[in-house]
């Protein structure tokens, strides 16, 4: 099997975006940490002020667990953005740099590109919109939203990209 002479970039506004991600992650990551005590204060501020939706019952010490266990998911799904966004920027660079190498036709390839950049940028947002969601829709109904907004369709459209191009790659072997 030949070598590839050269890789080829994929298209500025995909690194764009990857890179954007990628300082998102960061810049999420830092401020998490920075605010940690304000965005704690926030989201406990937004629980007691829905008390039927944690099921809160008015005693602290019932009260205190429930609010400790929604503060942890809250806590985590920022967490879980900070992680994810910085992994898929870089899964969106690499997977885009083969599929433009790779990818001969112009409509394969600009599909291929765009299943992967929408769903690779798009998807982690899903953590921060849980996140965010928590104080108001409690912890479940918040992650049942963000799975139908965010996770399933730009998840949907990363692994029918990644699908894809393990398909494409493995044919271009098989020519070889």
């Amino acid at each position: 099997m030949a070598p590839i002479d050269t890789w080829r970039l994929p298209p500025r506004g995909v690194l764009l975006a990857a890179v954007l991600l990628l300082v998102v992650a960061e810049v999420g990551g830092a401020s998490m940490s920075r605010y940690k005590l304000e965005l704690a204060r926030w989201a406990r501020t937004g629980m007691l002020a829905h008390p039927d939706v944690h099921g809160l019952v008015g005693v602290r010490d019932v009260d205190e667990r429930t609010l400790d266990e929604a503060l942890f998911r809250f806590d985590a799904g920022l967490r879980l953005f900070h992680m994810h966004a910085e992994g898929m920027a870089l899964v969106v660079i690499a997977s885009t740099t083969v599929v433009t190498t790779l990818a001969r036709s112009t409509l394969p390839r600009r599909a291929l590109i765009f299943l992967l950049t929408v769903g690779g940028v798009g998807y982690p947002l899903g953590y921060l919109i849980w996140s965010a969601l928590i104080p108001a829709y409690g912890v479940e109904r918040s992650k049942a939203i963000a799975e139908w907004l965010v996770w399933i369709p730009f998840g949907g459209a990363t692994i029918l990209g990644l699908l894809w191009l393990a398909g494409l790659t493995g044919a271009l072997l098989a020519r070889r």
